[in-house]
């Protein structure tokens, strides 16, 4: 039992230094705060003790509740002093500091409470051993106060006035100054000198250890920067760096010595009689190992040199070459094999006999439409759609690939022609199943060009060129379009055109014509901007032949920008010159309507030659006006808030979606020539067109009739409505010059006499 308490005294006080239990505070520091609040707490329960009776008696409340508060204190600092020793430490400090100015408060008597103010001298001491010399020097400095207190004769009593105080208060000063100077602190600083004499032997100790293993370690650590490991002639391990520790993912500050080496790397064979270098696996990385035998000892020391990388780069080498492979043979967008791959297999199966093969691109008749609607990225997934219902379905099909734009291509392998077409007749009728994107349904309709290969050209490149010219002449009546040399120079020359227009554009060489509209009385209440080339090369160039090319091959959008700005120049030279200037109409195509910075470019234009948006109409396709596209609902509703006007063109071609211009602002609708052409001879289309002028005057949209070639049809429409006719009747497309002319001789009178004296 006795041997029982006298152990669990030296685990509470702790008073071995063999391992600590706290990581951050020694036992030793640990141990010399117990000590002193074990003994301060047996002089404060001495002192409440003894005081207790007689404070009672004399009424002296404010005694016990100090006596008995400084106890509690301690008690607690006491239980807390392991898990929270720094707080412990400075409220324990804290409280002597209070215990002094509490005996200067509360002891009338001068003398005795500057023999309590010495009560703060002994803060130093204690903090220098619980806490460190920077705590030391904030409690000498703070000394200074009970100090200058002493020699100056300062009494703090009177802020307090305490009342009868008890009697033998000078032995309980004295005793608690006694028990403070001569037990307390001595137990600390001798608790804090045995811990240096262990800690000494200990170093001592050490140096004796290293000493012996001197040699040994400097063996071991001669390359320190890779890690080693030492074993015994058991294969256990002795030591072992700190690279090794890393490598191995061992803990820091833990015992792994007499562990065995093959437990670690099962791989690595420790044999004495194999010292070649080994090369193995630890996780993700690759190490030689080598051998290494310390002189005149049993032990080895085995080396890790990382060699990861040169693993990596042998791996990366094998894996560069396969994915430059897939990259090189497969589309980045779809993920489908592409031309290249496409190619390359052709090659392979029609090199002994070529003949028979036929190579076939295939395209989408609104690829370019639901490119615009949905972007590049989302359309290419109907462009995978389309691939797999090939793969899946059609065994004939040797090989298949994308070719770019939404176009796929295949090879197959058929004797006669008419086998050809009803296989694609079945492909056709498999592909133009419906779709569906972002949970809309869209019916496809595929067209093909063929070309065959042959003896003169078995090329596979040459061939899937062939057959990309022959799909460009494909439409919805010639759905197999076959590849012919007329059809390739039909092509060339569209080329050349798209060439020389591009050109004409970039240097601005291109006119603009003016084609009055005009009241039935053939009074001019409006202009439109038409487009006329001139080419050096080509000679005229009618519209209808390079307007088409100019959307085909992209060079609309700068072909409509010149125009734009050649109409700005031409209304400020006309407001210049005193020239009261009517509206100008200028057409804008679906991919004008598309580009996001049209409006601010139109803007910019118009403010670079003072040009109001009054001034300007514009002329917008049916085809521009998208199913449910807000996009296209806010731009013209932006541009009519800046004052241009909108007008509808060609209105009746195509599929004409009426109950849309109930959605869109809209200031005129222009009626095609197909519409007006026939209300003389057709009771239907007269209906129709009249059906039309209500619905307009209901919307407040006013009805321009274009086309008009005979006086017969001014009257008809003007009694539906029509209130603006365009046409050659009363005027054909002029240069700005003659229609200057026209107007300074007639004014802005056209009618049919006049007509036909202006040129054309």
């Amino acid at each position: 039992m006795l041997l029982q308490y006298k152990s669990s005294i030296l685990n509470f006080f702790l008073l071995t230094d063999n391992n600590d239990t706290n990581n951050k505070i020694p036992n030793w520091r640990i141990s010399a705060l117990r000590i002193i609040l074990s003994t301060v707490m047996l002089v404060c329960l001495a002192v409440v003790c003894h005081t207790f009776g007689p404070a009672v008696q004399l009424s002296l409340i404010h005694i016990i509740l100090l006596s008995v508060s400084f106890f509690s204190i301690v008690i607690t600092l006491l239980i807390a002093s392991h898990k929270y020793y720094t707080f412990c430490a400075h409220f324990f400090l804290i409280t002597t500091v209070l215990a002094s100015l509490a005996i200067n408060l509360f002891i009338t008597d001068l003398e005795l409470a500057k023999v309590g103010s010495m009560y703060m001298f002994a803060c130093p001491t204690i903090a220098l051993i619980l806490l460190g010399y920077r705590s030391a020097i904030c409690y000498a400095v703070l000394n200074l106060a009970p100090f200058f207190m002493i020699i100056y004769n300062v009494d703090l009593s009177v802020l307090f006035n305490p009342p009868e105080q008890l009697p033998n208060t000078n032995w309980y000063i004295m005793g608690v100054i006694f028990a403070f100077y001569n037990i307390c602190i001595p137990l600390a600083v001798a608790r804090t000198s045995v811990a240096a004499k262990r800690l000494n032997q200990s170093i001592q100790d050490s140096n004796t250890h290293l000493t012996a293993k001197n040699e040994l370690y400097r063996t071991f650590f001669s390359h320190y920067y890779k890690p080693k490991v030492i074993l015994s002639e058991k294969g256990e391990i002795i030591d072992l760096n700190e690279q090794a520790r890393i490598l191995f993912n061992l803990e820091p500050n833990t015992q792994d010595t007499n562990k065995n080496l093959s437990t670690l790397l099962p791989k690595l064979t420790t044999n004495e009689n194999n010292d070649k270098e080994q090369l193995i696996q630890i996780k993700d990385s690759y190490h030689r190992v080598t051998k290494q035998n310390v002189v005149n000892s049993t032990y080895t020391v085995y080396e890790f040199s990382d060699c990861t990388q040169e693993q990596k780069i042998k791996k990366n080498l094998i894996s560069i070459e396969e994915k430059y492979k897939r990259l090189r043979y497969t589309d980045s967008q779809t993920n489908l094999p592409n031309k290249d791959w496409f190619e390359r297999q052709c090659e392979s199966l029609i090199i002994k006999n070529p003949e028979g093969f036929y190579i076939i691109v295939i395209q989408s008749t609104n690829n370019d439409y639901l490119n615009l609607k949905f972007g590049e990225s989302d359309f290419q997934s109907l462009t995978i759609t389309a691939y797999k219902r090939i793969k899946d379905n059609i065994k004939e099909i040797l090989l298949c690939s994308d070719a770019g734009l939404g176009k796929l291509v295949f090879l197959i392998n058929m004797p006669n022609v008419e086998e050809l077409e009803k296989l694609l007749s079945r492909i056709k009728k498999t592909l133009d199943e419906e779709y569906t994107l972002f949970n809309s349904k869209f019916i496809q309709s595929y067209l093909f060009g063929i070309a065959q290969f042959s003896q003169e050209s078995n090329a596979s490149a040459k061939v899937i060129a062939n057959a990309q010219e022959a799909l460009k002449n494909a439409d919805n009546i010639n759905v197999f379009s076959y590849y012919n040399q007329e059809n390739s120079q039909l092509f060339l020359k569209k080329h050349e055109i798209s060439m020389l227009l591009d050109e004409a554009i970039q240097s601005a060489a291109l006119d603009v014509h003016y084609q009055p509209k005009v009241t039935k009385e053939g009074l001019c209440i409006g202009l439109e901007a038409l487009a006329r080339w001139n080419s050096p090369i080509l000679g005229v160039v009618p519209p209808d032949t390079f307007i088409p090319i100019a959307e085909e091959y992209r060079l609309i959008c700068p072909l409509t920008n010149l125009i734009i700005q050649k109409v700005c120049a031409q209304i400020q030279q006309w407001n210049q010159s005193g020239f009261d200037v009517v509206p100008i109409a200028i057409n804008l195509s679906p991919f004008d309507f598309n580009q996001k910075d049209f409006v601010s470019n139109l803007m910019r234009y118009l403010a670079d030659f003072n040009v109001k948006p009054h001034q300007i109409e514009l002329e917008i396709t049916e085809t521009a006006l998208e199913e449910n596209n807000t996009d296209a609902l806010k731009i013209i509703q932006s541009l009519q808030s800046w004052g241009f006007i909108i007008s509808i063109d060609d209105f009746g071609t195509g599929y004409s979606n009426i109950a849309r211009l109930a959605d869109y602002p809209i200031n005129k609708l222009k009626l095609d020539r197909s519409l007006t052409n026939m209300i003389t001879t057709s009771k239907r289309h007269y209906n129709l067109v009249k059906a039309v002028h209500v619905m307009c005057r209901a919307l407040n949209i006013k009805c321009v009739s274009e086309g008009v070639e005979e006086k017969e049809y001014i009257s008809s429409l003007a009694d539906m409505g029509s209130e603006e006719f365009q046409g050659y009747y009363f005027a054909r497309p002029m240069a700005a010059s003659d229609f200057y002319l026209h107007t300074q001789q007639h004014g802005l009178v056209f009618n049919g006499e006049k007509a036909e004296s202006l040129p054309s």
